[in-house]
């Protein structure tokens, strides 16, 4: 059977500086999700391993896309991300199902021996995180948000952070890791399946780094969307229930670098205001106050 794609007026298409996507009706229900680095990406995808990790049972369905010019291409089921249901309808939007269905994937791709070609320690996600820690950040507006963060935390806060981050890279209890562990890569299935798009960001990383991105962009979301704070909790006790274990209290720190990651991605990626940061700088003040961290 040959993919056909429908008329291009349907095609969907967004994204920023980092990520481009474009997702188009096939026949059959089926869609082609097509992703590139953005414009301003400061790394291309991982490369495609020549030996795909095969990653089976139960859970979400993994798809590692066939490598399409600097892009991947995907063919799934679904034109949604978990993502967008999520910040277009509020947890209730998505049924706590996907996210233990991606748990258990999770778990099933870190039990998978890492490929040679997999990249050791580190990520593009912490490379950015790193550069802009250190002071090092390339684009100026990200530059100027690191300084206004830095600021409003104060400078021990940002040194136990740029400490949280060193713990990862420097852990070397790892495992095969998705990389870019996230809703946006998760696409929801008319059915109540779901799929993960991965292989762009393919590392070993200590196993807490997927799962802790995720919860932090539901904790995220969270205090961003507002709703029903049992709604939000469920969605992220069923991400650790599928994964079949959780981080415990260091979902706080694992939480900031996710965060802190993003605040730095809209910043260097997209038009936001520099100086609407001030909000983001409160919440994680908060978070890590949490941790009783900062000395």
């Amino acid at each position: 059977m040959t993919l056909q794609t429908i008329e291009a007026d349907a095609v969907t298409r967004y994204g920023t500086g980092l990520l481009r996507t474009e997702v188009r009706p096939l026949a059959g229900g089926l869609h082609q999700w097509r992703r590139t680095p953005g414009p301003y990406a400061p790394a291309p995808f991982v490369p495609v391993p020549r030996t795909l990790p095969v990653v089976t049972g139960p859970g979400a369905r993994v798809v590692f896309g066939a490598a399409d010019g600097v892009g991947r291409t995907y063919h799934l089921e679904g034109e949604h991300s978990v993502a967008y249901l999520l910040l277009t309808g509020g947890p209730g939007a998505v049924p706590p199902q996907a996210l233990r269905d991606l748990g258990t994937t999770l778990r099933a791709l870190h039990d998978v021996p890492p490929p040679a070609s997999a990249r050791a320690h580190g990520s593009r996600g912490l490379d950015r995180l790193d550069s802009w820690l250190t002071g090092r950040a390339p684009a100026p507006r990200a530059a100027q948000a690191a300084e206004q963060i830095r600021k409003a935390l104060g400078d021990p806060a940002w040194a136990t952070v740029r400490g949280w981050h060193q713990r990862v890279v420097g852990d070397t209890s790892t495992v095969l890791a998705h990389g870019a562990a996230g809703l946006g890569s998760l696409i929801a299935g008319s059915d109540g399946s779901a799929t993960l798009l991965a292989g762009e960001d393919l590392s070993v990383l200590p196993w807490y780094v997927d799962i802790g991105w995720i919860i932090g962009e539901l904790v995220e979301l969270k205090w961003q969307l507002g709703g029903d704070p049992v709604a939000w909790q469920a969605h992220i006790d069923a991400l650790c229930e599928g994964y079949g274990r959780d981080p415990g209290a260091d979902w706080q720190w694992l939480a900031v670098l996710r965060i802190m990651l993003h605040v730095h991605d809209i910043a260097a990626y997209l038009d936001e205001p520099v100086d609407s940061f001030h909000q983001y700088a409160d919440f994680l003040r908060f978070l890590i106050g949490l941790r009783g961290a900062v000395t």
